[in-house]
């Protein structure tokens, strides 16, 4: 039935969906990083987090002639940061009961909103942190940015655990929401 997800099939096994290189990449990412043991995941989300807090406490390096382009490239920084940390953290939060193979997570619901509450969480404490940091400053739209890349990750997740997907389907979500992450940065660029 399309749209079913097949608990007992592997997500690209013949005749379900027609996977591409990418989404056969990161359905394999996705097996491995939930493959491991939850500690080992608890450490990521944690030693990722330590990562964010210390960039956060240096003066971000300013070129000599700071530009628009420069500007706009330090705000979409927050995607990628923020949203390895929501992957790090929806890996611990939404991962299936130990059985004997590691099943897809189901991305919806009170444990999607969990995970992006902690993003968010985590994007407003890293703000505060940034706006006592000589050279530094807080916004509420690198806030936004972050949650966007957090939302945006939890959806690409949610739709490779759909037998259906097709590359094409795939790379069209990626693309757009690497636009939704680039308009968030040219966003808080303004505010």
């Amino acid at each position: 039935m399309p749209g079913a997800e097949l608990p007992g099939a592997p997500l690209d096994a013949p005749g379900i969906g027609t996977s591409g290189p990418v989404t056969r990449a990161l359905r394999s990412a996705g097996r491995r990083l939930l493959a491991l043991p939850a500690p080992l995941v608890a450490t990521l989300v944690v030693a990722w987090a330590a990562l964010i807090w210390w960039l956060s406490g240096h003066a971000s390096p300013v070129p000599v002639e700071p530009s628009p382009l420069w500007e706009w490239l330090s705000n979409l920084a927050h995607a990628p940061l923020f949203g390895l940390l929501t992957l790090f953290v929806a890996a611990l939060a939404l991962r299936a009961p130990r059985s004997g193979a590691h099943p897809w997570p189901r991305v919806h619901g009170a444990r999607r909103a969990l995970v992006l509450a902690a993003t968010l969480a985590y994007g407003v404490l890293d703000e505060w942190h940034q706006s006592r940091v000589v050279g530094r400053d807080a916004s509420a739209l690198d806030v936004l940015t972050d949650v966007v890349a957090g939302a945006l990750v939890l959806w690409i997740a949610g739709v490779l655990g759909r037998p259906e997907l097709t590359e094409r389907g795939l790379l069209a979500r990626l693309a757009l929401g690497l636009a939704a992450c680039a308009a968030c940065a040219g966003l808080a660029m303004a505010g």
